[in-house]
């Protein structure tokens, strides 16, 4: 079947998903499943063994081990030994690399890579207005742009090392825009799980003038019906395979500090009917604090008891220890954005909160405005603790294994995936980064994480596998024409803000 992305987006929901069943969108040929040096096309049945890595596994038993091999065969380590013969396997020259559990980015609001440099957390006075940017962009983005920033944002990731994610997808605010959104995402190959946000129905577009305040207004609403309805059949139709690597989730209306607790409770009922794997929520103290009755932290969702094992928690900035407790005590998780929060009237609290014993990880959150180097918001995991005297002497109790766990184990744990991913370990998925250290700056002495965190960056990455599949290969992604999908943004990225700057706020 040959379609073009013009066409797939003229279909409509229901034709987009089966579009997903029979083929492909032109996007989407841009990236071919992973090939082998021979050229032929990937065999998920064929073993891959990575022959006399340095492997950093994160997993606690195992340790770090010195040229050592891994055997992977149906998108799972199969073994983790010296000296492996095996006859059918593809193999992979190691020696002298590191190689790495995938890594784990907690949330990530991926559409937004469509508009990456139109803000940047560097330029305070421009980034305060985010919301409104947020409110002009969205309505001026179609069904294709976000195909293409789902697509993109997920190759972006890959190539980055990042091979979860989870997508609190706040921007597809009618139903068409978040299947494709959702496409582009699935398209791209990463793991992890898109969170539909039930919420955002504006009315207004290009050329249009309106207030400030009713735009913001149509943003923060409660959910309608067609929010639960078009969730449902992106369950049922692009999420329904139980092994996809992509899952279904919702993230909330952010309801916080403005709908009732009665409204909210609803939307929870109905989201948790659903069945989503994740409830997203981004979580942030209050000031000044509303009266009791509205919706203003974790300790009214457990009075209202609806807490639960698939509650995300996204920042939770100046969340108290019992509110953390709560969190932790009814199976919840937590993600700091180290790097993003960084500016905030408090630092991240994901040390406290691993200390406490709530899993927790990293998340980029906004990629339009910081680096896409994963390794740099790893590192922010240690700068953003010196904020505080507190959090400060948790760190001073760490080694870099510690800090990397964000970004591993504990992230996967923190995702609802510490079972799956996060460590090399035998039976787990074949999520992996292979580094290599021959650049001069990257140091030769020390422990592996010791050099992993102190001096790794995106450069090192030779090759990266999302559950066994190789998607990186010698520092180049693999059936991916970067220059093309540039251009493409490039164009798009040009139109949405030439049609943002037609909408007038009053």
């Amino acid at each position: 079947m040959t379609i073009t992305r013009k066409e797939l987006f003229r279909l409509g929901a229901a034709g987009l998903a089966t579009a997903v069943a029979t083929g492909r969108s032109s996007a989407a040929s841009a990236t071919k499943p992973a090939e082998a040096k021979t050229g032929a096309k990937a065999d998920p049945s064929r073993a891959t063994l990575i022959r006399n890595a340095d492997i950093l596994t994160m997993d606690k038993k195992l340790g770090e081990l010195k040229t050592t091999d891994v055997l992977v065969r149906n998108g799972r380590i199969v073994a983790i030994a010296k000296g492996m013969k095996v006859d059918d396997a593809e193999v992979i020259d190691a020696t002298g690399k590191i190689l790495m559990p995938g890594m784990i980015d907690g949330h990530r609001h991926v559409w937004q890579i469509m508009n990456a440099g139109t803000l940047v957390k560097t330029h305070a006075a421009k980034y305060d207005h985010y919301q409104t940017w947020k409110e002009r962009t969205v309505v001026c983005m179609t069904p294709e742009d976000f195909h293409l920033a789902g697509y993109v944002g997920g190759l972006l990731a890959i190539d980055s090392g990042v091979t979860s994610v989870v997508d609190y997808a706040h921007g597809q605010h009618n139903r068409e825009k978040a299947f494709a959104g959702a496409r582009g995402l699935i398209e791209s190959g990463v793991g992890g799980t898109f969170c539909y946000q039930v919420a955002h129905d504006p009315t207004y577009g290009p050329g249009d003038t309106i207030s400030l305040a009713e735009a913001s207004a149509q943003r923060l609403a409660p959910p309608t019906d067609a929010h639960f309805e078009t969730a449902r059949m992106l369950r049922d139709e692009l999420f329904s395979a139980s092994d996809s690597p992509i899952r279904f989730g919702i993230a909330s209306s952010n309801g916080l500090g403005r709908h009732t607790m009665r409204q909210t409770k609803s939307e929870f009922d109905r989201a948790r009917a659903l069945e989503p794997y994740l409830i997203a929520l981004h979580i942030h103290k209050q000031n000044p604090m509303p009266p009791e009755g509205i919706y203003r932290n974790i300790a009214d969702l457990h009075k209202a008891g609806l807490l639960g094992p698939e509650i995300h928690v996204s920042h939770g900035v100046q969340m108290t220890d019992e509110e953390i407790i709560m969190l932790r005590d009814t199976g919840g998780m937590l993600c700091a954005t180290v790097m993003g929060e960084f500016p905030y009237i408090a630092p991240a609290i994901h040390g406290k909160a691993r200390q406490m014993g709530l899993p927790s990880g990293i998340g980029i959150d906004v990629n339009l405005a910081l680096t896409q180097d994963y390794f740099e918001h790893v590192r922010a995991a240690l700068w953003n603790m010196q904020r505080s005297e507190e959090y400060a002497r948790i760190a001073r109790e760490y080694e870099p294994a510690d800090l990397l766990d964000y970004a591993t184990g504990s992230g996967a744990a923190a995702i609802r995936m510490g079972d799956m991913t996060g460590t090399i370990s035998v039976g787990k998925q074949a999520d992996l980064v292979l580094l290599s250290t021959s650049r001069y700056g990257f140091a030769i002495a020390g422990t592996l994480a010791d050099r992993v965190f102190s001096f790794a960056n995106l450069s090192d990455i030779d090759s990266v596998w999302v559950r066994g599949t190789l998607r990186k290969q010698n520092g180049k992604m693999l059936n991916v024409d970067w220059g093309k999908l540039k251009a493409d943004m490039r164009e798009a990225q040009a139109r949405i803000v030439r049609d943002a700057d037609t909408i007038t706020f009053t």
